[in-house]
């Protein structure tokens, strides 16, 4: 009976959450006529119309549609471009218009509630981030301080090369170029090197692939939102069980800059943003699970690069 009456009223929340969304499409429709595109069912909107390859569906709606389309993918309302000259109009000239991010569930599990630069918002937080990204984190100044752990990464992967030649064995640089990149880059974000174990028992690489494939995935809760709740995919759960992955290990190395402060070392960018914290004399209002967004973020281009 409790199922009976849940479901009922699931199904109401979805009728009136669906009724609600086309009574603004028509007046959105009557007040600024949208691009044309297909009609789509209710609630679903025009999923059923995207495959396995929805980029070359898309293609073809646009053939049918022109180069500017509007359809209903779930409840979200969506703007379809496909022709150069538009995506320039919308990229370039028109790029504030166009800048905000939609929230998702992605976002939401594993980006901190869409603090990191990549998924916020565009607002004035945004704009924040990005300014102590660019001015404190980036800058020439900041970069030029590293050169000495520059100069020690490279002095080890000379002696490696040696080494190896020593042995007369096969050396990748590629691989050995990247993983130099990746050991400065980590250096100057966490300020050390990390071995797997201390991530995680599955290592940084198959946990950082189950956030990027979680991140891509279809999730009907992204489409619509009523059901997301229900985590009818699982996506949830397993978002949820990545996050405390790295949330742990951010919190573990927060920690260790907080208790074991080293005067003696360069500075990296976890020093530089916990002096922003709680501190009345900077703009940058953040905190530790902003501090962590930004760190995922620095992580996963890190990884990237190794």
């Amino acid at each position: 009976m409790a199922w009976i009456l849940f479901s009922s009223a699931l199904a109401l929340i979805a009728s009136l959450s669906f009724f609600l969304r086309e009574w603004l499409r028509r007046r959105m429709i009557r007040d600024r006529m949208l691009p044309p595109g297909p009609t789509g069912w209710p609630v679903f909107g025009s999923l059923h119309l995207l495959g396995k390859l929805p980029h070359q569906d898309l293609h073809q709606l646009a053939q049918k549609y022109g180069p500017i389309m509007y359809m209903r993918l779930g409840l979200v309302p969506t703007v379809v471009v496909s022709s150069p000259r538009a995506a320039e109009s919308i990229l370039k000239t028109h790029d504030l218009v166009f800048a905000n991010r939609p929230p998702n569930e992605a976002a939401k599990y594993i980006s901190y509630k869409q603090k990191s630069v990549s998924f916020a918002p565009y607002g004035s937080y945004w704009r924040n981030v990005r300014k102590m990204c660019t001015l404190e984190l980036l800058s020439n100044h900041k970069i030029n301080s590293f050169m000495s752990t520059r100069k020690e990464e490279l002095a080890l992967l000379i002696g490696s090369i040696k080494d190896a030649s020593r042995e007369r064995a096969a050396v990748d640089l590629s691989a050995k170029v990247s993983s130099l990149s990746a050991g400065i880059s980590c250096r100057m974000v966490f300020g050390k090197k990390y071995l797997e174990k201390e991530f995680d028992e599955k290592g940084f690489t198959p946990v950082i692939h189950e956030a990027m494939r979680l991140a891509a995935s279809f999730n009907l809760g992204d489409y619509i939102p009523p059901i997301a709740p229900l985590d009818l995919q699982g996506l949830t759960k397993r978002m949820k069980a990545v996050g405390k992955v790295f949330d742990d290990f951010f919190e573990k190395i927060i920690d260790e800059h907080i208790q074991f402060k080293d005067e003696t070392r360069t500075r990296d960018f976890v020093d530089v943003m916990l002096d922003f914290v709680g501190s009345e004399e900077t703009e940058y209002r953040i905190g530790r699970d902003n501090i962590k967004a930004i760190m995922l973020v620095r992580m996963l281009r890190i990884k990237k690069k190794g």
